[in-house]
């Protein structure tokens, strides 16, 4: 449940930052700082050289988009109000929950193709590092957010 929460909070940031490229403003400014902030995060804790940040980002920025655009169809499904389930039809139902386990399946063909991708830009230990920076940076965006800044 708590890594559900955590994958949420990314997604809702991720996509705030892709409308955010779209519009100005306050809003903009606020993930604009959380864009720089997830680079500079990710920067330091991969160590990453200026060449290979030259590098990796544009298809990192790719990837988590891809990403979100598939996390989309999962959130909306979870925020199907219970009491539509039951005037489903078995089809229906059916439809539904194959479109929910292949949009997990797409997910994890995605990594699979993009972890090829970033062993192409970066060396191993630093794609494996990656992980759990994203992870460490979902923490780091929440603690940010309890203090309030």
């Amino acid at each position: 449940m708590k890594k559900l929460f955590l994958i949420s909070i990314l997604s809702v940031f991720t996509f705030a930052m892709v409308i955010a490229q779209d519009k100005s403003g306050p809003t903009s400014n606020i993930f604009e700082k959380i864009k720089a902030e997830k680079i500079s995060f990710f920067t330091e804790k991969l160590n990453l050289t200026p060449s290979e940040a030259q590098v990796f980002w544009p298809v990192y920025n790719e990837f988590e988009k891809k990403r979100f655009d598939l996390q989309r169809d999962i959130h909306d499904f979870e925020r199907i109000p219970d009491d539509k389930f039951d005037s489903l039809s078995d089809a229906e139902i059916e439809k539904m929950m194959n479109n929910y386990i292949n949009s997990f399946e797409q997910e994890a063909l995605l990594l699979k193709d993009y972890n090829k991708r970033f062993l192409k830009i970066l060396p191993k230990v630093k794609v494996l590092k990656m992980y759990r920076t994203e992870n460490q940076f979902r923490g780091h965006l929440l603690r940010v957010y309890k203090r309030g800044q």
